[in-house]
């Protein structure tokens, strides 16, 4: 073995996980782990950021694009503590962040002695935001936690790791060599819980499929496809999973999402009349499914690689803990023996709701509605759309429809703003051969604008369109709905978007209606080159045209 640095020994084990890229916003207590990082650039890049809070992001849009885990980069205390909120975001969106961070040297700890940055219970700071955070005492001890922490990544429900380093032991030398690589290994679910489900599906005369985020992690779209036309079942996505199944797909159902500033979806009035749903990979958050009235039928089957979300607002008949793919495939090979032919009225009924699933999107928001579609029209299939808790970004959610996983990326989870540029930064840097699109408002957007300075220290071609109104459009709309039209703390004084992406040397542009948008947009993924493009709705959303 040879004397590595602590600072080493986090480098190469990373390495050793496969690692290939990684975020960070250097400082002085990591500057071991910099100077290991200079050793490995050939092999692990680095994408240096603006801001802890958005390097994070970064990390979290790239585990989403690449199926990879993300790792970033932050450093004691108030390092640490502005990457909070986006580790936040990827924990309610079980993404898989792997935040390295410093502590204070090892005798001053929790002291309040006052050292540089010192923190106070930076392990408790973070205990509600990921799965697992640790400090490591040693430079012996490195190898394994960053194996435990791709462990946890690969065969549980992927949430956020922090490990922590205490800066002294950055800069200590041992003889340490790197952990082997983690296997994944697939949850199977208990077979007689699965039979059980498969005999249930077989007898349902109008069976539903509910799919989640667990369908992009488990890389189960094709056991879905295969499940979902052998029962002739209709398919709705949530948040998080959609993509997972294709929208073009013919029992495609689209997003599930519904109530609220999103209206009745009439997907929530079949689930209701059909007999047995199958929910698998979701979590069926109360804010999108009990909390809007959604009533799921008692013949309820839940599938989850985390035991502990069933039960939470809907009781299961069968719960079976497992990952979403292997389970799926055991359903369908059980099920290719049994007698699963659905009435020829069912199938009608299902043709119908596809077409009127987007018929009611036509007629609720037309002018929404053709924005999403004239730029679905413009992108690749496979583009990754990127969409931040904005007007644009939420009907988006609902109405831009997506054909493959991991092209669909939003803060789902926490709903947290800021998130969408810099994870399109990340995504794009996972998939540098794909079409990245920004889907963002005026307000979000600046939550991380310093990071046009990182797309372009990187060349990070992606397209941003800002969505400009001029003020937090969606809460100026309640205040209008709900409070009589008493304004207050809702309006933005921006700037020129078009002019500061210039002087960081990006090519930007304006665009005043949607014919506008669509020929920027074309001409940017002509060039293959970033674009921000400011599109003016300062009469609202609703009225782009």
């Amino acid at each position: 073995m040879a004397l590595r640095t602590g600072g080493q020994a986090i480098v190469d084990s990373l390495r050793s996980q496969g690692v290939t890229h990684a975020f960070g916003l250097i400082s002085v207590h990591m500057m071991d782990v910099y100077d290991a990082l200079y050793e490995a650039r050939d092999s692990l890049q680095l994408i240096g950021g603006r801001h802890e809070s958005a390097v994070a992001y970064m990390a979290d849009g790239y585990a989403r694009a690449s199926s990879k885990p993300g790792v970033c980069f932050t450093s004691t205390g108030p390092g640490a503590a502005n990457s909070v909120g986006a580790v936040g975001e990827a924990y309610h969106c079980s993404s898989p962040v792997l935040n390295i961070t410093s502590n204070s040297e090892r005798e001053l700890i929790n002291s309040d002695r006052g050292g540089l940055h010192e923190p106070k219970d930076q392990l408790g700071m973070f205990g509600s935001v990921t799965q697992w955070s640790a400090l490591v005492p040693c430079v012996e001890a490195i190898p394994d936690h960053v194996r435990q922490a791709f462990d946890l990544f690969l065969n549980r429900r992927p949430r956020p790791v922090e490990l922590e380093i205490p800066t002294d032991v950055l800069s200590h030398k041992a003889d340490v060599q790197p952990a082997p690589a983690v296997q994944r290994t697939r949850q199977q679910g208990d077979a007689r819980l699965v039979e059980q489900a498969a005999r249930m599906l077989a007898a349902a005369r109008k069976p539903v499929i509910w799919a989640g985020g667990g369908i992009p992690s488990s890389e189960a779209t094709p056991d879905l496809l295969r499940l979902a036309e052998l029962l002739g079942a209709p398919v709705t996505t949530s948040y998080g999973g959609k993509g997972g199944f294709p929208d073009d797909h013919p029992l495609a159902l689209g997003c599930s999402i519904g109530g609220r500033v999103y209206g009745r979806n009439p997907v929530f009035d079949f689930i209701e009349s059909c007999d047995v749903a199958l929910v698998v990979g979701a979590r069926l958050p109360y804010r999108a499914t009990i909390g809007v009235g959604l009533k799921l039928p008692p013949n309820l089957i839940h599938i989850d690689i985390d035991g502990g979300v069933f039960g939470k607002n809907y009781q299961p008949a069968v719960a079976i803990t497992g990952d979403a793919g292997a389970v799926l495939g055991k359903l369908a090979d059980s099920l290719e023996g049994k007698n699963v032919a659905r009435s020829e009225s069912f199938a009608m009924e299902v043709a119908d709701l596809h077409r009127r699933v987007k018929q009611v999107l036509r007629e609720s928001g037309p002018n929404q509605q053709e924005t999403m579609e004239a730029i679905r029209g413009v992108i690749s299939r496979d583009a990754i759309i990127v969409a931040d808790p904005t007007a644009p970004g939420y009907w988006a959610t609902r109405g831009m429809p997506c054909y493959e996983p991991r092209t669909y990326l939003s803060p789902h989870g926490w709903g947290g703003i800021g998130f969408a540029f810099p994870a399109a930064l990340g995504a794009k840097v996972a998939r540098p051969e794909r079409q990245v699109i920004v889907i963002s408002g005026d307000g979000g957007f600046q939550f991380n604008i310093q990071e046009l300075g990182t797309a372009a220290q990187y060349g990070i071609k992606v397209v941003v369109l800002v969505f400009n109104n001029g003020a937090w459009g969606v809460l100026r709309d309640r205040q209008r709905d709900y409070f009589g039209g008493r304004y207050y703390a809702t309006e933005l004084k921006n700037p020129d978007f078009v002019r500061l992406a210039d002087s960081y040397g990006l090519p930007a542009t304006h665009a005043r209606n949607c014919r506008d948008m669509t020929a920027a947009l074309q001409d940017a993924l002509d060039k293959d080159e970033f674009r921000l493009i400011e599109v003016d709705i300062s009469r609202g959303f609703a009225e782009f045209v």
